[in-house]
């Protein structure tokens, strides 16, 4: 057992001990308590393939067409869990090696990885939902705002006395927020006379 003035050392040095300073360092260490790289901030840890990784998230790119940002974001949790399932199976796989741990071990660790395999499959489900529910509002507003003729362009009121033209009523644009605005005179000609009382 450590002594009084070892625990007060130790604390000292402790204090004088911060790590890393430089970028370089800092990105050398920072994958040093890794052990299974399931809650890892990075998609992709040291020892796997960026390479491949960037092939899984452009092949479901391909395959769903994320339309915005926030479709890619859904399709970039689908390629992370995806990504971290392959992981787990390799995981999973090095527990059954003859003595890599003890059957009170075992069954724990089988255990964990089954509520992890669960936990990621349901998270590829849920985006996989929310990809879907999304893009369904997405279209159905884009149909409300879409551009045609007869939706999107109110004609006015042209009156025009004495050779000359000015609009009664102006026309309107409906834009792509769904508002109707009204065209500026200054944007349709300059019309001196109008009916319309100053």
């Amino acid at each position: 057992m450590a002594t009084i003035k070892q625990i007060r050392a130790n604390r000292r040095n402790a204090q004088k001990a911060t790590g890393p300073k430089t970028p370089e360092g800092k990105e050398r260490t920072r994958f040093n308590a890794l052990v299974h790289g399931l809650r890892a901030e990075s998609a992709v840890i040291p020892g796997e393939d960026q390479a491949r990784f960037d092939q899984l998230l452009e092949r479901l790119k391909a395959a769903w067409l994320p339309q915005d940002d926030q479709e890619k974001d859904l399709v970039e949790q689908i390629a992370v869990s995806q990504w971290k399932l392959a992981r787990l199976d390799r995981n999973e796989a090095k527990l059954y090696a003859p003595g890599a741990l003890e059957a009170k071990d075992f069954a724990l660790a089988i255990h964990r990885v089954y509520l992890t395999q669960v936990r990621l499959e349901r998270s590829i489900s849920a985006s996989i939902a929310d990809m879907e529910r999304y893009r369904k509002i997405r279209l159905a507003r884009q149909k409300e705002l879409a551009v045609d003729q007869n939706g999107t362009y109110r004609k006015g009121i042209l009156w025009g006395p004495e050779g000359g033209h000015s609009y009664f009523v102006l026309p309107q644009v409906r834009g792509l927020d769904g508002v109707w605005r009204v065209i500026p005179r200054e944007v349709l000609g300059d019309f001196p006379q109008s009916p319309l009382p100053a």
